[in-house]
């Protein structure tokens, strides 16, 4: 049992039990327990780049435009100038001045303003919350064309894709003959949206599957836009430098390449040709309305919540003028981009610009790529435009979702303003929005991403909302008493026309367009040609009204909840609670004085009259004390004191020295267990040993192997354990702490981790591919009708069918071609890579961003995480093992598995086969154990851990071949074949063999996510435990850097971004060769073996077993059983170094597939990833020895000296101190804080 006595003494030294622990624990609790500060922007262009980003979205690009050349060209901005003037910038100043005037969210803000009008707050999150859903949607397809325009063809560009019809045409032939009638030809351009993109149904009474990989662009789109605004205006205000202004480049870029082609003028004259006769029709007018009301985020509640994080005195009258221009002149200059495109292409296929010109989704995902096909260099025009369609999206989107976090945020911060609460509940609400968002993603999610469009936030819906928020302004809480606030605010008086508009025009105009768009209301249509069921128009009602119905209802709601008359209800006669309808025009918050004469600020002013005006309120804090200070955070706004310039708040300097971070520790023991046994059972447990076992004799191949594992697996796996938990060091410095000349050792180690860290997630990026083709009614790889198959093609499902007539030789099964053509795409050579595997890529970047998280705080997280990542693949194989004994066949898949064959033990070659087992599987030499088991108290039971964990791992190998084997005897069963035709090893196992075995199985989908799952978790852990031991590693190299607050998260994120960046060169159409030579080389059973060797040397004869044994006694307790001493000693070294030099012996370069054979540069690449490793040791040897200064002797001396600070034992004063005390004599008291009780034994 581990304990720790308080003031014990551990090696000599007297040292505090958990020194500070209570302390920090103590103010943990407190920090969690304490309401956060609510937050302002650190700069006037943090604010204005935010708001920038919002408002300037998609409906500049592919909106105005189109309705500018629609609506009269130049004469549509008569009507469009008029809306801005008296709609837009009126209502766009008055929702963020009221945020700022309140310090409050989209509905507090309403509620502090005029209780009685709160539901306006409500509509607008409604309508944020319908766009949060659908919104993102758009930039999953901007996504999946980004990563599709990484190809030297634009796959929209011709028609020979397994997507296209016959009826496809290509653009570059258009003047061609063709045997297709106008009436059904299609473009590879509509072809590649339509049956590629959304692979759209016939309606939205059959939505069909789920695109996954648009699901995974879409997820990928919130996990950035939830990484944007976590930490709330403090990373919003960061990211807005980039997602705000990167637009702009692309836009520039884009527009002088659009006015450079041929064509361009004639584009830009229809975009801006004046035809006055269209004013006449009302349509234009409404158009111009509700353009602005979109384009400007009005009535959405977004400019309220960032205009709350203002300062006080902020000038955002300026502010909002300047950005109302700013949007609108970017809506003009983005149409001379676009119309100058769209020009050129109607002159290279002689059309009238009319016929190419569209809106929408129409633009951004036919048009554009269309004419982008035509430009040279195609693909980086359609990168360019992509990528500025995806951040003007992504800034409109994450400031939603923020708007709707501040909104909760403000409603309820005694919950939310809480550490660690935000990010919690923006967490929430990110995964809620993907999961409804989903349905826009099936195959009919296009017809339910149109009701969304159409009802959920339409014109109607902003001009309703409109309304009441200039009549609750203007005419309840008093437009002149605004005004007041404002100048308070700002230092003067805005132009009166602003106030005018918010009495008279802007609630009139709104009126009377919202009254016209419920007139000339026509029900949705999608591609002018599908109408919509009637209950579909019922849906898009339900939603569009869901926000209406909010104000009239709260109004109703909260008049027949306060008690009293109509009257007093409304001009707030007395309340209980001090909580009424609508303020009483008393006072402005403008600096007044206090009774000590003292000016207040505008909060203290805004409390002191409530307190004045309103006894209860003033008698709630006085017979509450301890209430009063937390209500008053919740209820008012950090303002600036008097003397502070530019609305500073004032407060005590703090100096902030940055500190290093303790080190860390396991918060338990089965945190440890759970951690290394994550690292060491995996993938090579389940697709590795059963086949070896049945390969190498059977039973038989148990005897080699227990050898290797009492005599190698168990005295290096403990060696490397107690290293660390001894030095408390990770895997490079606790060599250079034992013997610093071996501290190649160490480097060797993370080399060779650094190569996992890059190929074996791969390994899970396919593990996840399959998972997710899991989700289809018929597993794809069961049948040869897919685009992927070929002639040669044999169903699986129906070879039994095919007995009767003869199969051609080289004849493949569907699952070998799901394998090959479907998930890797494989070329014919390591020297054709091909493009990377854009699906697998964003699975790659899944993986990375999963296991990231899963270590990103170091212990503390990963402790936790082990929990359920070690376990839950055990409750996986236990379900697939008992599914498998239950099949028939499956009792000649385990005697096959373990019929010893004796004579087998005579080959070399399975004793090499045993040792690399022994190697691999237990995670030695890599450095992992090393730094696990730093983390550990010093006291800890390593020996006990150690030999516990290793009968796991092989126990666990052992019960996983029952589970495989008996899936595989029934696979052979069904096929009529022996059982060696279907066993596999590696990849070929996991991809091939199992999921053929899984689609004969009833519900083959179950079964086949459950295995896919057991992969992912057991491949998991084992990754992040390599990432942490080098991170582990690299910080106590240099702790003076890394072990600052935030520096290790930092650190895990570039090395996740490398690894992830070149492991995309493995997921290239020719990566699988790729991996093949790390697999075969970079973490080989030879590197391993070398550096086993010097391992054992180093620590049994340079440093000394016995001395090692008592550091190891001195932590535990006793001394381990004497035969591990006698293996670092003897055997371990004298075996690894048989199977090393056999090895080399019997070296067979690598074949892939036994088919294909590498170029000699492959073969040398290959090898030069072994040597990297292992040449460490001896040039680290070297080279210490030569900068070391002295004769060589002293040099070798010091360099085998361990470090003066390690731990030493103290053992032999123990009876003497025993005998001197029976005599009757006390020792000083220096001398007994100097022996601990393990010491002594008592």
């Amino acid at each position: 049992m581990d304990y720790t006595v308080p003031g014990a003494v551990s090696n000599g030294e007297m040292v505090p039990a958990h020194p500070g622990m209570e302390k920090e624990k103590e103010e943990d609790e407190e920090e969690e327990d304490q309401t956060l500060e609510r937050g302002q922007w650190n700069n006037k262009l943090e604010y204005v780049l935010s708001v920038a980003g919002e408002i300037i979205g998609l409906g500049n690009v592919w909106r105005f435009p189109y309705l500018c050349y629609k609506n009269g060209g130049g004469a549509f901005f008569i009507p469009y100038l008029i809306f801005l003037f008296t709609c837009g910038i009126p209502v766009f100043f008055l929702e963020t001045a009221l945020g700022q005037y309140t310090s409050q969210g989209g509905v507090t803000a309403w509620r502090r303003i005029c209780p009685l009008f709160e539901g306006i707050g409500y509509a607008s999150q409604v309508i944020v919350i319908l766009l949060n859903f659908y919104y993102i949607i758009v930039l999953a397809w901007a996504l999946f064309y980004l990563f599709s325009s990484f190809t030297i063809d634009l796959p929209w560009g011709s028609c020979d894709h397994e997507w296209n019809t016959e009826n496809c045409m290509e653009l570059q032939k258009a003047n061609s003959t063709f045997n297709v009638t106008s009436e059904n030809a299609t473009s590879p351009v509509i072809e590649f949206w339509e049956r590629r993109v959304l692979k759209i149904s016939d309606g939205i009474q059959h939505l069909g599957g789920l695109r996954w990989e648009l699901a995974l662009c879409l997820l990928l789109a919130w996990i950035i836009c939830y990484f944007c605004i976590w930490k709330g205006v403090k990373s919003t205000g960061k990211v807005v430098y980039f997602t705000a202004t990167f637009p702009y480049i692309m836009l520039i870029v884009l527009l002088i390449r659009g006015v450079s082609l041929p064509g361009a003028s004639q584009g830009i004259l229809f975009y801006l040709y004046p035809d006055i006769s269209r004013l006449g029709d009302p349509q234009v007018w409404m158009d111009a309305g509700t353009q602005i009301f979109f384009s400007y985020a009005i009535c959405l509640g977004c400019l309220t919540a960032l205009g709350s994080y203002n300062k006080y005195h902020n000038d955002c009258y300026r502010d909002c003028v300047a950005l109302c221009f700013l949007n609108s002149g970017t809506s003009f200059v983005a149409g001379f981009a676009i119309f100058s495109i769209l020009g050129f292409m109607a002159e290279e296929q002689g059309v009238p610009i009319a016929e190419v010109a569209e809106s929408g989704p129409g633009l951004a995902f036919i048009a554009y790529p269309r004419a982008v096909v035509m430009l040279p260099f195609s693909p980086l025009w359609a990168c360019f435009f992509f990528l500025m369609v995806v951040l003007l999206g992504l800034d409109s989107q994450f400031v939603c979702v923020e708007s709707l976090v501040t909104a909760l945020v403000d409603m309820y911060p005694s919950i939310f303003r809480k550490k660690n609460r935000r990010e919690t509940l923006i967490l929430l609400v990110s995964i809620i929005s993907y999961l409804v968002g989903l349905l826009m993603l099936t195959e009919g999610g296009m017809y339910v991403f149109q009701l969304f469009d159409y009802y959920a936030a339409s014109g109607m819906c902003l001009l309703f909302v409109a309304i009441f928020e200039t009549l609750c302004i203007a005419w309840v809480y008093g437009a002149e008493r605004f005004y007041d606030n404002v100048e308070d605010m700002i230092g003067y008086r805005p132009w009166p026309i602003i106030k005018y508009c918010w009495l008279f025009i802007t609630p009139a105009v709104c009126m009377a367009t919202f009254l016209f768009s419920l007139i000339k209301y026509t029900p949705l249509t999608y591609n002018k040609k599908y109408v919509y069921p009637w209950w579909g128009d019922t849906l898009g009602w339900l939603l569009a009204l869901s926000s209406m119905v909010c104000i009239p209802l709260w109004i109703i709601y909260k008049l027949s909840t306060i008690k009293g008359s109509l009257r007093e209800d409304i001009f707030h006669r007395g309340s209980k609670e001090g909580r009424f309808l609508c303020k009483a025009p008393c006072a402005t918050m403008r600096y007044a004085q206090s009774s000590d004469g003292e000016p207040w600020t505008p909060m203290e002013t805004d409390l002191a009259l409530r307190t004045t005006a309103y006894p209860t309120f003033s008698k709630r804090f006085a017979t509450d004390p301890q209430e009063s200070p937390a209500t008053v955070r919740a209820m008012t706004r950090a303002v600036p004191k008097k003397g502070e310039p530019n609305g500073a708040i004032a407060g005590p300097e703090e100096t902030k020295v940055e500190e290093m971070e303790e080190r860390g520790q396991w918060r338990s023991k089965m945190e440890f267990v759970l951690s290394v046994a994550g690292e060491i059972i995996g993938l090579g447990n389940v697709w590795r040993f059963p086949y070896l076992c049945y390969k190498n004799g059977g039973g038989a191949f148990l005897i080699p192997y227990l050898i290797f594992l009492f005599t190698c697996g168990i005295p290096l796996f403990f060696l490397e354990t107690a290293l660390g938990q001894y030095t408390s060091q990770g895997g490079v410095t606790a060599w250079r702490k034992i013997c610093p000349i071996f501290e190649g050792i160490g480097y060797a180690t993370q080399i060779i981790e650094w190569y996992l860290n890059i190929y074996y997630i791969v390994i899970l990026s396919w593990a996840l591919f399959y998972l997710f083709s899991s989700f289809n009614s018929v597993l794809p790889w069961a049948s040869c009708n897919n685009p992927w198959n070929s002639d040669l093609c044999v169903d699986i499902l129906n070879r039994s069918g095919l007995d009767n007539r003869t199969l051609p030789a080289n004849a493949t099964s569907s699952m070998i071609e799901f394998w090959e053509k479907r998930v890797l795409g494989l070329t014919d050579g390591i020297h054709k890579l091909g493009t990377v595997r854009w699906e697998l890529a964003l699975c790659l970047l899944l993986a990375w961003i999963i296991c990231y998280f899963c270590i990103w705080k170091g212990v503390k997280s990963t402790g936790k995480v082990v929990y359920f990542t070690a376990t839950f693949p055990y409750v996986m194989l236990i379900i697939l093992l008992v599914r498998g004994v239950m099949l028939p066949g499956a009792v000649e898949g385990i005697i096959f598995y373990l019929k010893p064959d004796i004579s087998r033990l005579a080959d070399p070659q399975v004793w090499m086969d045993a040792g690399t087992q022994i190697l691999f599987s237990y995670a030695i030499c890599q450095g992992c154990l090393t730094a696990l088991g730093s983390y550990n108290k010093y006291t800890n039971n390593c020996y006990r851990d150690c030999i516990m964990l290793c009968f796991l791992n092989s126990a666990t190998s052992f019960v996983a071949g029952f589970a495989i084997f008996s899936v595989l005897g029934f696979m052979a069963r069904e096929q009529g074949i022996p059982i060696a035709e279907v066993a596999e090893s590696g990849p070929g196992l996991a991809f091939i063999a199992y999921p053929t075995a899984v689609t004969m199985m009833p519900v083959s989908q179950l079964w086949s996510c459950l295995f896919f799952l057991m992969l992912i978790f057991l491949g998991l852990d084992s990754q992040f435990v390599c990432v942490e031991s080098m991170v582990t590693a690299i910080i106590d190299m240099f702790p003076g850097v890394f072990r600052k607050k935030g520096r290790r998260e930092l650190l895990i994120l570039a090395i996740a971004v490398i690894c992830y960046l070149l492991g995309l060169l493995l997921i290239t159409e020719g990566g699988m060769y790729i991996f093949q030579l790390f697999d075969y080389y970079a973490a080989s059973g030879t590197c391993l073996l070398f550096l086993a060797v010097f391992e054992v040397i180093c620590i049994g004869w340079v440093y000394g077993a016995d001395r090692f044994y008592d550091n190891v006694e001195d932590m535990i307790g006793f001394r381990p059983w004497p035969l591990i001493k006698i293996c670092w000693l003897v055997f371990t070294p004298g075996l690894c170094l048989g199977v090393f030099l056999f090895s080399l012996i019997k070296y067979t370069p690598l074949k892939y597939n036994n088919s294909y054979e590498y170029p000699a540069w492959g073969y040398v690449l290959g090898w030069l990833m072994a040597l990297s490793s292992m040449v460490c040791i001896p040039l680290y040897a070297i080279f210490i020895l030569l900068k070391t200064k002295g004769p060589l002797k002293q040099r070798l001396m010091q360099l085998i000296s361990p470090a003066e600070d390690l731990p030493q034992p103290k053992k032999k004063h123990k009876a003497g101190l025993s005998e001197l005390r029976r005599r009757g004599w006390s020792p000083p008291i220096q001398e007994v804080l100097s022996i601990t009780e393990r010491e002594t034994h008592f």
